[in-house]
């Protein structure tokens, strides 16, 4: 059940920010974030989307004062890098397939060995749109490891979606792959259980975290909420599942979390806030933890196993 609290102006809400600070005094702690529809506003086109100047400001003080501050994203690890902006994150790409810190890019290779299973799959979609003449408006964006359709520009979604989710699970069965669905998107990845609940996992035992706070916004982020819960319930982390919420969400994403947050500039907000409470607390040390190792780009996916 999420609790979304007072919201006063648009102005950072209160309890969220509260929640957020008491977790990430767990330390060693980390913050996580999707990048679409939770630190930059949903886009006609994944090219068109922009990061909120806010949320890469604070994920830039954060990365000073927290054990881990990381991206988790649905795209490419160096797009979301070159997207995002701040250096010393750690961009955790394709739901987990691949990893970048500074440029330094390590990928999954069983999602390597599929590279161009995706690729045949994506050209297969699109012929059989071009044949049923439902490809106008779709967008067709293979991200090596996996591929993903939008449809959200098409003249009739819900007849491009069906189209488009058929041919899918067809070229999904015939190449040894998996289908998944966020907002007006359908997506193709390898058979292989790694998501953004699997990061987020392996980044806990990597970093020996005592506390997680994750923002998120659609269904491919529920995977890491689950996680955050699962790792909390166990008690081997204090944890804060935050999403953020738009007039898309889905009803997965509300049942999911802690607490919600209205939109992308308000989220950005709430992160600014979250760096101005750390700061007043001016214990940076305390909260990187004595036992957290300093951002390093020499060797970004050490011990990394499933993402």
């Amino acid at each position: 059940m999420s609790e979304s609290g007072d919201r006063t102006d648009g102005e950072p809400l209160p309890e969220v920010v509260a929640r957020c600070v008491s977790v990430l005094r767990s330390a060693p702690a980390g913050l996580v974030t999707d990048i679409d529809g939770t630190i930059s506003a949903i886009a006609p086109t994944p090219a068109e989307a922009v990061v909120e100047s806010g949320a890469r400001a604070a994920l830039a003080r954060l990365a000073g004062r927290l054990a881990y501050v990381g991206v988790i994203s649905g795209r490419a690890a160096l797009v979301g890098e070159a997207m995002v902006g701040v250096p010393g994150l750690t961009y955790v790409g394709n739901h987990g397939m691949e990893r970048s810190l500074n440029g330094v890019l390590w990928e999954h290779p069983m999602a390597v060995s599929q590279v161009d299973a995706i690729r045949s799959a994506l050209l297969g979609i699109g012929e059989a749109a071009v044949a049923a003449g439902l490809d106008d408006g779709l967008v067709v964006e293979n991200k090596r490891l996996s591929g993903t359709v939008h449809y959200r520009l098409a003249p009739d979604p819900l007849a491009a979606r069906g189209l488009i989710r058929a041919a899918a699970e067809r070229e999904a069965a015939a190449r040894g792959l998996r289908v998944t669905e966020g907002r007006f998107i359908v997506e193709l990845r390898p058979m292989v259980r790694i998501d953004k609940g699997t990061a987020i996992v392996d980044l806990v035992a990597e970093r020996a975290l005592k506390g997680i706070v994750f923002l998120g916004d659609d269904l491919t982020d529920v995977d890491g909420f689950v996680a955050v819960r699962e790792l909390r319930q166990r008690g081997d982390v204090a944890g804060l599942r935050v999403g953020v919420i738009g007039p898309e969400t889905p009803a997965a994403v509300t049942a999911e979390v802690d607490v919600t947050i209205d939109g992308v500039v308000a989220c950005a907000r709430v992160l600014s806030a979250i760096a101005d409470a750390l700061d007043r607390a001016n214990d940076v040390a305390n909260l990187r933890g004595a036992s957290a190792p300093p951002p390093s780009s020499a060797n970004p996916n050490a011990g990394a196993t499933g993402g």
